[in-house]
């Protein structure tokens, strides 16, 4: 489900609010991916990609609390729209609390708890809360990159969000330089995980739709170690064909946070 509109005066601060969960530091929206090398299928191995894939499936599987603050940057057509610090609450797998910061006050609030999605400007005290009922909603219209909920809060994680697929292949890339993991539909390829030459350290996820249209791009562009857990320190999502880039630097990060049911509902104002 797409997420709905929002009127003109908080588009600019909400795109900005939401790019929280997608970002980096290097210009790689029109970076080129590795083209993976097709082998005939005898020379596929279906056991080592089953067996990788689990891996990332249990990758930081017990951290489903955490929280973070950082400085979020967006760019169309290779033009800087925003560039503001954000924090975050973040829990698996659809709860998400937002906050967009302009000159250090609180300009936007904006949580999800599975069920609603809630969103206030906060530079116009007294508003009330606007909400909208959606599970796992699209930020399509917002960050012009179809990306949902479920996949922000994944590579906040330091997670890879695994599509539906059929069959799992491995093949080494192209250029000889690492491999590519190949996530198959009926009709093609839904999701590409390219992956390091030991085959632990994934590099860049593309998601595909039904027509072969690359969905979004990320890339772990810098990782960290926090309480054992690696998670992005530098993280970009970026849509070649809407030539849009959402890129995000964590300053700071906290692993196995309490949390509560409150903190991803905005109440409104008395």
């Amino acid at each position: 489900m797409n997420i709905f509109r929002f009127p003109d005066r908080l588009m600019a601060r909400s795109t900005v609010f939401w790019a929280l969960f997608l970002a980096g530091l290097m210009p790689i929206g029109c970076a080129m991916s590795p083209e993976p090398m097709e082998a005939p299928s005898a020379m596929v191995d279906h056991a080592e990609a089953r067996a990788v894939l689990e891996q990332l499936q249990h990758t930081n599987e017990k951290l489903n609390n955490f929280k973070g603050v950082g400085r979020i940057t967006i760019k169309k057509d290779g033009k800087i729209q925003m560039d503001d610090r954000m924090a975050w609450i973040g829990s698996d797998p659809l709860r998400l609390s937002v906050v967009l910061f302009a000159s250090g006050f609180p300009a936007l609030r904006m949580a999800s708890d599975g069920e609603w999605l809630y969103y206030q400007d906060g530079q116009e005290p007294g508003l009330p809360v606007k909400k909208v009922r959606v599970r796992d909603p699209d930020f399509d219209r917002l960050l012009s990159i179809s990306i949902q909920s479920s996949d922000i809060i994944a590579l906040l994680r330091g997670r890879i969000p695994i599509r539906e697929h059929r069959t799992a292949r491995l093949v080494r890339v192209a250029s000889g330089d690492g491999y590519v993991l190949l996530l198959d539909r009926i009709w093609g390829v839904h999701q590409k995980i390219f992956l390091d030459e030991r085959k632990t350290e994934v590099r860049q996820i593309e998601v595909y739709d039904i027509s072969g249209n690359m969905v979004f791009q990320a890339n772990f562009l810098e990782m960290q170690l926090v309480d054992g857990y690696r998670v992005p320190r530098r993280l970009a999502v970026s849509n070649h064909q809407t030539k849009a880039l959402v890129q995000l630097v964590v300053e700071k990060y906290w692993a196995d946070i309490p949390v509560a049911p409150s903190m991803f509902v905005l109440e409104s104002p008395g």
